[in-house]
C-alpha cells in the first residue's frame, strides 16, 4: 500500500530542507511519491523547486508522484509560478 504523506500547512523556505530529505528518504527506498496538499495554504518558490524536482527524479526512477487533493491556494500558487506540471497525473 502507497503511504501518502500530507504537506505541511506553510511551504516556506524554512520547510524546503524537510521536505527534501523527506523526499530523499522515499525515493532512496524507491518508494512512490504521494503527497496530500490539501492543507497547504502557502507556497515559496523553495518548496515547489523540491516539489518539482521530485516529480522529475520520481519519473525518472518509473515511480509514481502524485499530489492528492491539493488546496486551491496551493493549485493557484504553483500555477502562477509556472509549476503546473505539478498536478500532472495527480488526483484532485
Amino acid at each position: 500500500m502507497t503511504r501518502t504523506e500530507l504537506l505541511p500547512a506553510v511551504l516556506d523556505t524554512a520547510a524546503a530542507a524537510p521536505l527534501a530529505d523527506m523526499v530523499r528518504d522515499r525515493l532512496a527506498e524507491n518508494e512512490p511519491l504521494h503527497l496530500d496538499g490539501s492543507s497547504v495554504v502557502q507556497l515559496g518558490q523553495a518548496c515547489l523547486q523540491v516539489l518539482l524536482s521530485a516529480r522529475d527524479a520520481a519519473t525518472r526512477r518509473n515511480l509514481t508522484f502524485a499530489v492528492c487533493d491539493p488546496s486551491d491556494a496551493l493549485k493557484t500558487m504553483a500555477t502562477l509560478a509556472g509549476g503546473e506540471a505539478l498536478f500532472a497525473n495527480s488526483e484532485g
